[in-house]
């Protein structure tokens, strides 16, 4: 089963995200249009949408964000194979959405599992987080959280590698703030001899 980030940025007041959030529905919003079929939408709310019917026809693990309202937490769940897409009304005209059914819902505190905030998905509405997977899993399945290397996020294995650095004396200051768009250069400073 996939694993999806779904990132609840609505155009949509704290209220109907509420509702979203006690019914545990995640939501897309592309046009106001009483349709679930993705070619009646644009080109961007097409793709979106289809990506949408495909984690529901085969089934997905989901870690969805309500920032706005819950910006600590994060509401898990399964979108269950063959899980429907419906269209909604209930909010208003400006307001008509795509939802789906969670299912084994749970609130996750990034608080206790902050792993899972630094490595949520940059951008977009929704979208698989294969980095997120075996947590995702374990925490559905309340078993333990694999320990591991490969458990980290990229940028959390450059931190632990810049502290041994700077632990070890190997490196007095950094050049360049840790990671970001490099292609070869993840770590880049000054050593005690200003090398």
């Amino acid at each position: 089963m996939k694993t999806i980030f779904i990132r609840h940025k609505l155009s949509a007041n704290d209220e109907i995200l509420e509702d979203l959030w006690a019914k545990r529905k995640i939501a897309v919003h592309y046009a106001n249009i009483r349709s679930t079929n993705p070619s009646d939408y644009q080109k961007s709310g097409e793709k979106f949408l289809s990506r949408f019917w495909e984690y529901c026809n085969n089934g997905a693990i989901v870690g969805a964000t309500y920032r706005k309202i819950r910006p600590a937490h994060m509401l898990l769940g399964v979108l269950e194979k063959g899980s429907l897409i419906e269209w909604t009304d209930e909010y208003g005209d400006d307001y008509i959405y795509k939802t789906a059914q969670l299912t084994k819902p749970k609130i996750i505190s990034f608080h206790d599992y902050p792993l899972l905030s630094a490595i949520r998905p940059r951008g977009g509405t929704i979208t698989g987080w294969t980095s997120a997977q075996k947590y995702l899993q374990a925490l559905l399945e309340n078993d333990k959280i694999p320990f591991e290397v490969k458990s980290l996020a990229p940028s959390q294995v450059e931190v632990i590698c810049y502290e041994y650095l700077k632990i070890k004396g190997i490196i007095k200051a950094l050049l360049l703030p840790i990671g970001r768009g490099l292609p070869d250069i993840d770590i880049f400073g000054l050593n005690n001899s200003g090398e």
